[in-house]
């Protein structure tokens, strides 16, 4: 019985859901059960985009191996020089025509489309009622911001009332709803919505696309040996090219992993300096 429960076992930690569903991630601790040979465990942690200042680091308690959180708090991470984090070389591709085949989304500005007449541009959207899903979202507030500084010499105030909804669903759904003019939502976060919901393919306009963003990061806890975290590494890089799992990564929207380094996230680092001082606040009319 001890040696059993001496076998090491794989810690995968998602930050991403409910915006990303849980289906993408059984499916890759699945594939890096499979991979490794050690038995996988998945962590959700769906109140939190990364880890919390004042709550247990998972990096540095040890108690997960790979991390899928958002970039902004990777770079966070980086800029306060974590001793624990290592970024896996390898990110997801998802589907869209302005960047086939990278490691990239877009923030995708949303109307109803029974108001499509009405509003064909964020130039237009000036008092009406907005949502974004966090402060710190680079696709659902940060890149706005970028936007109104640049082309329009502005600021939130642009907008009427504003309401922070707490995630890139519930902006969708508000849009739906009528509950918001516009909203700011992830590209992937929506495409993943209207295949839940074939029947809301019309429901929704995109008056601009925004990007392109780096794609969200998988980020090894550096204490775990090279070995494996070049077996994960090679894994997710061949899951397209695999039999067992090709059809499997597509039905989760996902078209493939590619090589990613640094690099790509400096483009957040961009737009963040940008907006330096700049800031969302809910408001009411």
């Amino acid at each position: 019985m001890s040696d059993i429960l001496n076998v090491p076992r794989l810690r995968i930690l998602t930050y991403m859901c409910p915006d990303i569903p849980i289906e993408t991630f059984t499916l890759l601790r699945n594939c890096l059960e499979d991979a490794t040979g050690l038995e996988a465990d998945l962590i959700v942690e769906d109140r939190f985009t990364g880890p919390v200042v004042d709550r247990t680091d998972p990096f540095n308690a040890n108690l997960a191996d790979l991390v899928f959180l958002h970039s902004s708090d990777y770079l966070r991470l980086k800029d306060e020089k974590h001793p624990n984090i290592q970024l896996c070389p390898a990110a997801p591709v998802y589907y869209h025509p302005r960047a086939p085949d990278k490691a990239v989304y877009f923030s995708e500005i949303i109307i109803h489309s029974n108001n499509k007449e009405k509003y064909k541009s964020i130039q237009e959207l000036k008092g009406c009622s907005w949502a974004y899903n966090h402060s710190n979202s680079l696709s659902g507030n940060i890149i706005v911001l970028d936007y109104l500084k640049k082309h329009l010499k502005t600021d939130a105030s642009y907008f009427g009332t504003i309401i922070e909804s707490g995630s890139h669903l519930n902006s969708i759904k508000m849009v739906r709803d009528f509950s918001i003019t516009a909203a700011a939502v992830d590209s992937v976060v929506l495409a993943g919505y209207l295949k839940d919901h074939e029947d809301h393919a019309d429901v929704f306009t995109s008056i601009e696309t925004l990007g392109p963003l780096p794609i969200y990061p998988c980020v090894f806890n550096s204490q775990l040996p090279e070995s494996i975290k070049q077996t994960i590494t090679n894994a997710l890089l061949s899951m397209d090219k695999s039999v067992d799992w090709s059809d499997r990564l597509r039905s989760v929207g996902i078209l493939k992993f590619v090589p990613v380094d640094d690099d790509l996230y400096y483009i957040e680092k961009n737009i963040q300096a940008g907006v330096s001082g700049m800031s969302i606040q809910a408001t009411f009319y």
